[in-house]
């Protein structure tokens, strides 16, 4: 990988969040249109944080969420004894 492969990665996140300044931005989309070692792990990235937005925004059921608090509760009781 090259140092611009390294300073892309570096920061993807960033990127992906619009965190960076234009400047930088650019830069980034620039490499990762012209370099396909760098587009596996964009893409990844990418589709990972689609698939956890989308999955944070599902509606967890009721019994399910006080299942996990009964537990949590007995959990934090049998470390306090």
């Amino acid at each position: 990988m090259s140092r611009e492969c390294d300073e892309a990665l570096a920061g993807l996140y960033q990127y992906l969040d619009a965190e960076l300044d234009a400047a930088t931005n650019e830069k980034i989309r620039r490499h990762l249109d012209k370099c396909p070692e760098c587009t596996g792990p964009y893409e990844f990235e990418a589709r990972l944080k689609t698939l956890v937005r989308e999955r944070l925004g599902e509606e967890v059921p009721q019994a399910f969420t006080a299942r996990l608090l009964d537990a949590l509760w007995e959990a934090s009781d049998a470390g306090a004894g």
